[in-house]
């Protein structure tokens, strides 16, 4: 066979196709490459952002109320005495990728498990060797829960320590547990601590000072206690803040905290009741009830508020010059359509209280009396109002 005829078979053989037979031999086709249908490259996966959650009014009572007590201790006692102690679950010796620690760290997700394991732990340890105390439960990204506790020693704990270095995660960890940044007695703090954690399943317990003050360290438990707010199911209801008892009998009683939304609701609360003709919203539980602000609540946040406010016009006192200048003169700032929501939310008001009261009672005539007339949210009169130019001398009876 020549050349020529050699080159034929191999043209024939192309247009005709491949034919069976095993890979890599004459007439069939060469074994596909391997290829890569995905992009495997390394690259860094972004941290998945929580939805932004507003706190309820009793959530923002709740940190408004470890920042109070934060503060109270370290007036008490000193900052000098006063501690952050942090609890996370783990079997000591084990090490943090043993099966013992990951066993354990799985029932730490559970709520009820965390919660018996600091009772046993309060009641035992913390209540017994600490004079006052703040806890406050934690729950991480991968759902198990950690506990902070701020504790008043008996011994001062910050003077001769390094917090800085202590507390600065960045560094490794032979770094920043050297006996050197410690004092006396944080040190023996630490000892006895760590020997009553095995008997407990705490892994990791660390206590440090406070860095700056008390305010700081409350704001600093508050971040804590908002993350955990925002990543709690719906519908689960959980005590995640805990105080001793004496703790407990300085912050104790009802409070409201100072912001923008009090102000605004108060706003409207002053509004409601100058359309009543009232002195004060003081007096609505003589007229709805002890429950009046829940039968308002709904015919409260008819009244329209006009303004949209920057993040800091309420520490400036702008946001409160400017509400109360629309308390007592609404319709000036508001549009035609606001100035029939007010006058509708008026006319609400006076039919709730109007239902409230019994007929040809004393109470209902005395408020019929102070009802206001249709010029409501008119101004004071002025010179030009009374129109004194019409009489030729205002003295003159004739």
């Amino acid at each position: 066979m020549n050349n020529h005829q050699s080159n034929e078979i191999k043209l024939k053989a192309v247009a005709d196709g491949p034919t069976a037979g095993a890979p890599g031999e004459a007439g069939c086709p060469a074994a596909a490459l391997p290829c890569l249908y995905y992009d495997n490259c390394i690259q860094k996966e972004e941290k998945e952002r929580r939805p932004f959650v507003r706190l309820t009014p009793s959530q923002k009572k709740m940190r408004a109320k470890v920042i109070i007590a934060t503060e109270w201790m370290v007036w008490k006692y000193g900052l000098e005495k006063v501690g952050l102690l942090t609890l996370s679950f783990g079997v000591p010796g084990t090490g943090r990728g043993s099966f013992e620690t990951w066993e354990l760290r799985q029932q730490a997700k559970e709520w009820e498990f965390v919660q018996s394991r600091w009772h046993s732990y309060c009641t035992n340890v913390v209540a017994d060797r600490y004079a006052d105390w703040v806890c406050v439960f934690e729950r991480h990204r991968d759902g198990v829960w950690h506990i902070h506790v701020v504790v008043v020693t008996k011994a001062d704990i910050r003077t001769g320590t390094d917090i800085e270095t202590l507390s600065n995660y960045k560094l490794p960890y032979w770094m920043r547990r050297g006996k050197h940044l410690r004092n006396e007695a944080l040190a023996a703090e630490w000892k006895e601590l760590r020997l009553i954690a095995c008997r407990y399943r705490f892994g990791r317990v660390e206590l440090l000072p406070v860095k700056k003050t008390g305010e700081a360290m409350g704001v600093y438990l508050g971040k804590y206690l908002i993350k955990t707010y925002q990543t709690t199911e719906a519908g689960q209801r959980r005590r995640l803040v805990r105080f001793s008892k004496q703790v407990s009998k300085v912050i104790v009683g009802p409070f409201t905290v100072l912001g923008l939304g009090s102000l605004i609701h108060r706003t409207r609360l002053a509004m409601a009741a100058r359309m009543l003709n009232l002195s004060d919203y003081g007096d609505f539980a003589e007229y709805f009830g002890s429950q009046w602000n829940h039968r308002l609540k709904n015919t409260l946040l008819w009244i329209p508020m006009p303004f949209r406010f920057r993040k800091g016009d309420f520490a400036s006192g702008v946001a409160a010059l400017v509400l109360k200048r629309y308390a007592e003169y609404p319709k000036e700032y508001l549009e035609e359509a606001g100035q029939r929501k007010i006058d509708d939310a008026a006319r609400e008001l006076w039919r709730m209280l109007e239902e409230g009261l019994e007929e040809n009672s004393e109470a209902l005539m005395k408020i019929r009396a102070r009802r206001l007339g249709d010029n409501f949210g008119d101004g004071p009169a002025t010179a030009e109002d009374r129109q004194d130019d019409l009489f030729a001398d205002p003295l003159c009876p004739f």
